[in-house]
């Protein structure tokens, strides 16, 4: 029997002398490898710069916009400290009237217990006439012309705004109570919580109710307002108790009655202003009370 041929005979002979690869061993020259040495750390040197650059100008763009930062910092601080600074005050005592000439020429008459407030950078600076009460005052305002017009005038109170450009008006902020009595011109009262704007014309008035929101507005006896710049209040229509009110914010003294009725008394006439021990003796007068006055209280009995 024949033996079979090997299938694999032929694989076999064929794998017996593989093929085998071999690598030539050669070496690149000192000259070749500086150069590339060189090339490298050149391409180094230039990456670097590079970052260099960018970090050195993204340095100077802090610098840069800490220096703005800072120089703006620096021009809000002075201009508020040069606006503090230039605030000027008038301040009255109890019982004392004191006349006020503003810049302009306006001329302001302030009640006892008042202050009046303005600063020169926005008269100046911004040509805007603006002044700030509190307390009782009356303005004789100077019309004042500028290239685009009239320059207007402005007194702030805590809720009211009163705009004029030349006239003679009365403005009370006194505890609950806010009054704006004109006398002569026109003014133009403005509700700065609402903006609700009231014109008014000689012999009007308009009361803001600080506690109940109120507003009022019709025809007065200006006299009636007016009248304590030339030392003297006009009684007329004036209770006991709305004069203990006067004494108290004007003149600082606390009035107590025996009895509350007396408070409703309808008073009649003028009384000195100037002095308040001539007042109590021309309300002992008018009104056969004893009314007499220990340290700071007035005593109604």
């Amino acid at each position: 029997m024949k033996k079979s041929k090997p299938i694999f005979d032929d694989l076999r002979k064929e794998t017996e002398n593989p093929v085998k690869v071999s690598f030539a061993n050669r070496s690149l020259s000192k000259t070749v490898l500086a150069q590339e040495k060189s090339k490298l750390l050149q391409r180094i040197a230039t990456d670097e710069a590079g970052l260099e650059t960018k970090y050195v100008a993204m340095e100077n763009w802090k610098a840069i916009i800490f220096r703005y930062a800072a120089a703006a910092v620096i021009l809000v601080v002075s201009l508020v400290a040069v606006i503090s600074i230039d605030k000027v005050s008038h301040q009255t005592a109890y019982g004392e009237v004191a006349s006020v000439q503003l810049p302009d020429g306006t001329k302001v008459t302030l009640n006892g217990n008042s202050l009046l407030e303005y600063s020169r950078f926005y008269w100046w600076f911004l040509e805007e006439r603006k002044v700030s009460l509190n307390g009782e005052a009356f303005f004789d305002v100077v019309k004042q012309k500028t290239k685009d017009g009239d320059l207007k005038f402005q007194v702030f109170t805590e809720h009211l705004k009163v705009e004029v450009l030349g006239t003679e008006f009365n403005v009370i902020d006194r505890a609950n109570q806010e009054v704006v009595v004109l006398e002569e011109g026109s003014v133009q009262v403005s509700i700065l919580s609402t903006e609700t704007t009231i014109p008014l014309i000689p012999g009007e008035y308009m009361s803001y109710d600080k506690m109940n929101f109120k507003v009022e507005h019709g025809s007065v006896v200006t006299e009636g307002y007016t009248s304590w710049k030339d030392n003297y209040i006009v009684l007329d229509n004036k209770t006991l108790g709305d004069l203990a009110q006067i004494i108290n914010t004007v003149y600082g003294k606390k009035v107590v009655f025996k009895k509350n009725s007396d408070k409703e008394i309808i008073l009649q006439g003028k009384v000195p202003s100037n002095e308040i021990n001539v007042l109590i003796q021309a309300l002992r007068l008018a009104t056969n009370l004893r009314i007499h006055m220990e340290g700071d209280t007035v005593f109604v009995n």
